[in-house]
């Protein structure tokens, strides 16, 4: 049986239509399971200092939003090389 990590999960959950692309990807390369793992724990950043009332939380929300869609791009540009 294989044990899947959390970071595959939550990319699945984000982008659900691309689930078998996901899963293959996510088997064959670890520069994939590296960006799905910064993508997990930038969004567990990002809602960190969402429900934050420091005076620095606009600011890192902010970054986080920034790098959460460089993340992201990544993510997909890794994503349509495999196909």
């Amino acid at each position: 049986m294989t044990v899947i990590k959390s970071s595959v999960f939550h990319v699945l959950e984000k982008f659900p239509d691309r689930g078998e692309d996901i899963k293959r990807l996510y088997k064959e390369s670890p520069e994939f399971q590296t960006i799905c793992e910064d993508i997990r724990q930038c969004d567990e950043a990002l809602h960190h200092w969402m429900q934050s009332n420091e005076k620095e939380a606009p600011a890192r929300r902010q970054e986080y939003e920034q790098l959460l869609q460089e993340l992201v791009d990544e993510f997909w540009l890794c994503l349509k090389k495999s196909i």
